[in-house]
C-alpha cells in the first residue's frame, strides 16, 4: 500500500511539473510567434475583387488572434467571402470553433456533408471538408480546412499529436483555419462548387505568402 502511494505521489509530482512546464513554454512560444501578413493579399488579382468584411457578431466573438475576412466577387457574380483565422495555439479551439459546430449552433441546419478534391498548399494535399447549409431558404457551401504550423492537416484528432510532435521538435503550436463560404442559388449547388473551385485557386498562391513559414 505504502509503494503505491509513493508511486501515485510521484505522479502527480511529475504531471505538475510536466503542466508547469507546458504552460510556461506556450506562454514563451505565443510571445515569439510570427504573425500572419495579411497586407500581402490583394484586394484585386486575376478579375476578382474584394472588400473587407466584419465578424458577425451573431457567430459570437472571433476567437483568432489574428485574422483576414474579405468579400471577393468576380464582375457580378456571387460572392465567395474567405476567412482566415490564425491562433498561437491552435489545439485548444479545433474541437470548438469549427463550421461543423458553429454553423448548426447558429441556428444553420447541415444539408450536406463532403470532402471535396482540392490542389496542393506549399505543396501538401489539402484535405479540406465541406458543408451545404440552409438557414430560412438561404443556404450556403462552407469549405475549409485547417494547418498545422504552416501546412494542412487531415483530422482534428491526428492533429493533437502532430501539434505535440511538431511543439516538441519545433516548439511550433500555432495554426490557422481557411474558410471559403458562397451562396447557393437556385440554380443548384454545382455552380456554388464551380466558384469556390476557380477561387481557390486564386487565393492559395496569396495565403502561402501571407501565413507564416
Amino acid at each position: 500500500m505504502g509503494s503505491k502511494r509513493i508511486r501515485l505521489t510521484v505522479l502527480i509530482a511529475l504531471f505538475a511539473v510536466t503542466f508547469g512546464c507546458v504552460r510556461a513554454a506556450t506562454r514563451y512560444r505565443t510571445s515569439h510567434t510570427r504573425l500572419p501578413d495579411w497586407g500581402v493579399v490583394p484586394y484585386q488579382f486575376d478579375g476578382w475583387s474584394g472588400a473587407d468584411g466584419e465578424f458577425d457578431p451573431v457567430y459570437g466573438v472571433d476567437p483568432a488572434q489574428t485574422s483576414l475576412l474579405r468579400i471577393y466577387r468576380w464582375e457580378e457574380g456571387a460572392p465567395v467571402i474567405v476567412y482566415v483565422g490564425f491562433y498561437s495555439n491552435l489545439a485548444t479551439i479545433l474541437e470548438v470553433h469549427n463550421p461543423e459546430r458553429c454553423y448548426p449552433g447558429q441556428g444553420w441546419t447541415i444539408l450536406s456533408i463532403g470532402k471535396p478534391t482540392m490542389g496542393l498548399f506549399r505543396d501538401k494535399p489539402i484535405p479540406a471538408q465541406e458543408i451545404v447549409v440552409d438557414k430560412y431558404g438561404s443556404r450556403r457551401l462552407v469549405r475549409w480546412w485547417f494547418n498545422a504550423g504552416s501546412q494542412p492537416i487531415k483530422t482534428r484528432i491526428r492533429h493533437i499529436y502532430a501539434m505535440l510532435a511538431m511543439s516538441t521538435i519545433t516548439g511550433r503550436t500555432d495554426g490557422s483555419i481557411v474558410r471559403l463560404e458562397t451562396p447557393v442559388e437556385p440554380n443548384g449547388e454545382a455552380a456554388a462548387e464551380a466558384r469556390v473551385d476557380e477561387f481557390q485557386k486564386r487565393i492559395l498562391p496569396q495565403l502561402e505568402k501571407a501565413l507564416p513559414l
